[in-house]
Formats: C-alpha cells, structure tokens, sequence
C-alpha cells in the first residue's frame, strides 16, 4: 500500500493553488498526494490520522508575530490563516513522529513550529555579501551551490558534500533550536537546509527540488525516494504498534 502523503497549499484571492511539481513528485516517489486547505485547524487531528507524511510546500512571507517580532519594511505578503494551518498540522505530525519534508516557506515555517525565528530579508538583515536567493532564471535552473554537512539526513541523500539548487527567497532561517541542526548552507551562510536528530524524518530544504526534479535532477530524485520510503517504514511501525 502506498502512504498518503499531505501537501499544504497556498490561497490567495479566494482560490486555493499548489504547482503541479509538487504533486507528480510525490507520485515519483511512490506516494498518494493529497492536497489540504487552510481553514481547517479544528480538524486537524482527523488529518493527521489519515496521512502517512507531511509536505510543507513554498509560497510567500510567514507572518512575524508567529515568531514574535514586528513586521519590517521589506516584509512581502503574508497569508496568516496558511500560518495556522501550516503550523498546527506540523506541531501535531511531530507529536506522531510521522515524516515531514519542508521546502522553501515550508522549510521556515518548521523552523518556526520548533521556536525558531525567521530572517524577514536576509538582504536588509544579513551584513555581510550574500549569493543570489531570488533568481531570475527558470525553476528548473541550478543557480548556486549547498555545501552538505557530513554524517546527516542530507548527506545521506544527496551522495556528495557540494550539490546545486535553484533559489525563490528572500526569507530564511535564522535561530535554530535543538533538536534540529543545519545540515546545509550556501557559500554566504544561509542556512539552506536542517533537520531534525529526534524524529524518524523532518528536514527542510530552502530549495525547490520538486521544480528540479521535473527536468530530472538525481538528487532530488533521491531525496523524494528518501522521504516516501521514511514514510513507508513510519507505516510499518504504526501498524505492528
């Protein structure tokens, strides 16, 4: 049986959005998508009943108040009823130790769920000279490099301690609580990838791997083949239990 995995979506206009990218990787990886709204916190615990793994996906700026801090000039738009639902279904999927993969918006907004802080611009907010994080080139394009930290998640998936991805921010972790740990980052410091080293499977990538594993990027190949298979042995161990 293959898992059910959530993918969290966006809403803007009344309309609820997730790209196609995100859905035909998680079927490459061997699971079920299923797409979850926002409005529906008091449901939840339903939710994630029913999922087997979690897929936070990207979009635009988490609000600040959902890390105490007022919002600054350079602040994009913010959705808070994402934020809710965003945050609750990861709070809960930790609690069930079920598999969470963060990309993007999605790889703060598990910093967040943790207690962690976020960079509202890392280009007013980091001094020092950054790398492009917001190219102008295609989604499918390897803008800039991550160097990999040996002995983690990431290593293990990536094969290789210097991997390229492409970049849509300008927000980015910054304070980062145990237990997760940096597991990548770009040439100028910023954090690009963590995880967690008490859970069977959280990470979050700062990067788009489902938009380049459409043009047929290995590694991402790999890293939704991780996540699926942590997802099916999740299963495995919930139903022996």
């Amino acid at each position: 049986m293959k898992p059910i995995i959530g993918i969290t979506s966006n809403v803007e206009h009344l309309t609820h959005t997730l790209q196609n990218t995100y859905i035909q990787a998680v079927i490459a990886g061997g699971g079920v998508p299923l797409i979850i709204p926002t409005g529906v916190e008091t449901d939840v615990g339903q939710i994630t009943s029913i999922i087997d793994g979690l897929v936070v996906s990207g979009g635009g700026d988490i609000n600040p108040m959902e890390f105490n801090e007022e919002p600054i000039q350079q602040l994009g738009d913010v959705t808070p009823e994402r934020d809710s639902i965003e945050l609750e279904l990861v709070r809960q999927m930790l609690s069930l130790d079920k598999p969470i993969l963060g990309i993007c918006r999605g790889h703060q907004i598990l910093n967040v769920a943790f207690g962690g802080t976020i960079y509202q611009d890392i280009n007013t907010q980091i001094t020092t000279p950054l790398v492009q994080h917001n190219q102008n080139a295609k989604r499918s394009h390897q803008s800039h490099t991550v160097n990999v930290v040996k002995d983690t998640l990431l290593a293990s998936i990536t094969l290789s301690e210097k991997i390229l991805v492409n970049s849509f921010h300008h927000q980015a972790v910054k304070d980062i609580p145990s237990p997760l740990i940096v597991s990548g980052q770009a040439s100028d410091g910023v954090v690009e990838a963590m995880e967690s080293t008490k859970h069977h499977f959280v990470l979050g990538v700062q990067w788009h791997p489902e938009a380049l594993l459409h043009k047929g990027d290995q590694v991402s190949d790999r890293l939704f083949k991780a996540y699926i298979n942590a997802c099916l042995e999740r299963m495995v161990q919930v139903e022996d239990n």
